[in-house]
């Protein structure tokens, strides 16, 4: 069975990791060529009005996903066991700002890791980190091992997205232990469900799955998904600026113990769940 100890789970919201250099602005035409032919391979032509390499180049908001994890590392280590670590996954929504840079081997060898499974999970949506949870759960199912779940998100675009200026995304970084130990909130789960406009019906329909009772659960979500919920239920809204790591944050800020918690996501019309349990709540 795999927990997630909320005290196991580290977080931090960043301006910038770097300062732009006037050198970099000689690679402009290197990243405007790339871009171009990024939209291309796609199918889309890339507008003169939405290219935005200049501006992504000389951003004082640059944030590297390596550098955020990086700097939370050191906060996290002192509760992990190098030798029971074989899994680490990557979740994020928004693109790196150091494309091609392997943020999990970053982690693998901060902490002095070996022999791991190491992926990353991104172009799915908001739900990116309660999908990877649930991918440890089934690495280290029957398994003596710890895994890592690493999130992070930044602002910086080098092409100009509706959604992103909708979204208007946070540069962060969250990173989470989970342990075959039985510490901590036990994982129940993951759903996703198609919803209405009324989100209630698909949050009642999970709560009933996994067996919670209102008196003892603590819903964390979007406002959205949580405006519609009957009386009886205690909720926390997420900050949803920070896309995939909202929920973990919330969590690991706000955890109380003998609560269970139902973790969400939406977009799109659809709903994403996972389920935790305290220990003394299991049946």
């Amino acid at each position: 069975m795999l927990y997630l100890d909320p005290t196991d789970i580290v977080s931090q919201s960043f301006h910038h990791t770097e300062v732009p250099q006037p050198e970099w602005e000689t690679d402009i035409p290197h990243w405007r060529s790339y871009v171009q032919h990024f939209f291309a391979a796609n199918g889309e032509p890339l507008s003169q009005e939405n290219e935005q390499v200049n501006t992504w180049i000389t951003s004082n908001e640059r944030a590297a996903f390596s550098d955020m994890v990086a700097t939370l590392l050191p906060h996290l280590a002192p509760v992990v066991q190098p030798q029971r670590v074989k899994t680490v996954l990557m979740a994020h929504w928004t693109p790196d700002l150091h494309m091609g840079s392997s943020v999990v081997n970053l982690a693998i060898h901060q902490l002095g890791l070996t022999d791991c499974l190491a992926l990353a999970i991104s172009d799915r949506g908001p739900d990116a980190a309660l999908f990877a949870l649930d991918g440890l759960s089934d690495c280290l199912q029957g398994k003596a091992e710890d895994g890592l779940l690493l999130i992070a998100e930044q602002k910086s675009l080098m092409y100009f997205s509706p959604l992103m200026a909708r979204l208007q995304p946070e540069n962060n970084a969250c990173l989470c232990l989970v342990n075959t130990q039985q510490r901590g909130l036990r994982y129940l789960g993951y759903q996703r469900l198609k919803t209405s406009a009324d989100f209630s019906e698909a949050i009642l329909q999970s709560v009933e799955h996994f067996g919670f009772t209102r008196e003892r659960l603590t819903l964390i979500g979007p406002q959205n998904c949580l405006a519609s919920l009957p009386e009886g239920f205690t909720s926390l809204a997420v900050n949803p600026r920070l896309l995939c790591a909202a929920p973990f944050v919330t969590l690991g800020q706000n955890w109380q113990p003998g609560r269970d918690y139902l973790l969400m996501s939406e977009h799109n019309g659809r709903i994403s769940l996972c389920g935790l349990a305290a220990a003394e709540n299991l049946r």
